[in-house]
């Protein structure tokens, strides 16, 4: 989890919302979230130290990420389009991915200042483009075996064997 440093984005983020009118979410981990309540204390604004991201994404509108392998591949099962930001550890691939596919924006930048996230959640919000791709790609998601998939890419390496089925 990159939420060590809180000042990449998660107060962007809040800085970006807290004046929103939508329900806002926000998972810190286990750090600062008491602190982070404080000065958040608008009633629309939610800080936990975790959050059930598999049953809240069934109501969300977009998800602001680092760009996680883990966290865009949940959102995107549940069909939930996505601004990331996010360079280190793998995350710009990640985040280059997302926006190839058309499935989010990508804040290409490892700190993202609260305008640019606005900016960001707004044009996800006004434009359906952005959900109908995610959508897509949950349905994407929900036809593919993935262990099929796996089996498939091992027994294409040369000298493997085929398993007993």
């Amino acid at each position: 989890m990159d939420n060590a440093d809180q000042n990449k984005l998660i107060i962007p983020a809040l800085e970006a919302l807290k004046d929103i009118d939508a329900l806002v979410i926000v998972a810190t981990g286990g750090r600062k979230t008491a602190e982070l309540r404080e000065r958040y204390p608008q009633p629309h604004i939610h800080i936990r130290d975790y959050v059930d991201f598999g049953a809240a994404f069934g109501s969300t509108d977009v998800f602001i990420t680092n760009g996680g392998f883990g966290g865009v591949q949940l959102a995107l099962s549940a069909g939930v389009p996505l601004v990331v930001s996010g360079i280190n550890e793998g995350k710009s691939d990640v985040n280059a991915r997302v926006e190839y596919a058309g499935a989010g924006i990508n804040q290409r930048t490892e700190a993202p200042s609260p305008e640019k996230i606005r900016a960001a959640v707004r044009s996800i919000l006004a434009d359906p483009q952005w959900k109908n791709r995610a959508q897509q790609m949950r349905e994407d998601f929900a036809r593919q075996d993935p262990a099929q998939a796996a089996a498939e890419v091992i027994e294409s390496v040369p000298g493997s064997r085929r398993l007993p089925q």
